[in-house]
């Protein structure tokens, strides 16, 4: 799910919390950083677990029109294709799901229930489920086609639904683009024969050290990369120079210092990237000016201790 870039920007939130407390408690601010890494997970699950929700709504809906005191032959024989599609199906019996939903307590409560149902009804109501009820043959690649578009007309879009998840972690708001495409993707990977696979949290087994260890080393290594720093904003005011700024850079020399398997390249792209969607609009410039003359000192310093073929470039 996560790639590095996020999670250099999660760590840029967690060292922005951590400069602006007064208690500069390395501990509990990483601590913090995990936890809200950790919820992302938590929201996966829940969109997922949205999709089982509402075949249970269809089941009971279905129960509750055979009760009715005059039921209609529809009410007695109704259409069961969105109860059976297989890929809701899948996700309903997946014991994997089942033992992540209660292990990490991801559970739809009743009040958000009526959210649920009204989703439910439009998905019902809808040209495209009326056309997909009918088909006379539905294969698994087309339900996934179907779950794939339901989603993304009824749920991942749906504002109702932002708010009461927004509700539960204020953070989600800005985790939920990446968290649905995860769901897309998962679901596209669905196979017809094959139990359901779910995300990993971090794309590569090494992405939660890489994640603490810069943390840790923005922070420890503070007034090491600060005289890195100095000289080249001399001609600066250093409270004119905005506090992500600042955060960017020290991360970045931080990474050029701490991962020789990382090109020094892709820290810059990364770092200016980052500036574009964080800082000022002529942050990038300034951020990519001060980089390079750092750069510049340390290969002149043979600071540069990069492992691999191209990695210093």
């Amino acid at each position: 799910m996560l790639n590095r870039r996020y999670l250099r920007i999660k760590v840029l939130q967690a060292l922005y919390s951590f400069y602006r407390d007064d208690r500069f408690d390395l501990q509990v601010k990483e601590k913090e950083l995990k936890n809200s890494v950790d919820k992302i997970y938590d929201l996966y699950l829940y969109l997922i677990l949205t999709l089982k929700e509402l075949r249970m709504i269809a089941e009971r809906t279905l129960e509750e029109r055979k009760k009715k005191m005059l039921p209609t032959a529809e009410d007695l024989n109704p259409n069961t294709r969105f109860i059976t599609d297989p890929v809701l199906m899948k996700i309903d019996t997946s014991s994997l799901l089942a033992n992540l939903k209660k292990e990490r307590v991801i559970m739809w409560t009743i009040e958000e229930e009526p959210v649920l149902k009204k989703i439910y009804a439009e998905i019902m109501a809808s040209a495209d489920y009326e056309t997909y009820r009918n088909a006379p043959v539905v294969s698994f690649e087309e339900s996934k086609q179907f779950i794939h578009s339901m989603y993304k007309k009824f749920i991942s879009d749906n504002e109702m639904i932002k708010q009461h998840l927004f509700e539960k972690n204020i953070h989600w708001a800005g985790d939920y683009t990446l968290a649905t495409l995860s769901v897309f993707k998962t679901i596209k990977g669905f196979k017809e024969d094959e139990n359901i696979e779910l995300l990993p949290l971090y794309k590569a087994d090494d992405d939660f050290d890489y994640m603490i260890t810069l943390f840790r080393h923005t922070i420890l290594d503070d007034v090491n990369v600060s005289a890195i720093l100095k000289d080249k904003i001399a001609n600066w005011e250093p409270e004119r120079i905005a506090a992500i700024d600042m955060l960017l850079m020290k991360m970045a020399i931080t990474e050029i210092l701490q991962f020789p398997g990382i090109p020094v390249k892709v820290t810059l792209n990364e770092y200016i990237e980052i500036s574009k969607l964080y800082s000022s609009p002529k942050s990038n410039t300034f951020i990519n000016g001060i980089l390079d003359a750092v750069v510049k000192d340390l290969r002149a310093q043979n600071k540069l201790a990069k492992t691999g073929r191209g990695l210093i470039e």
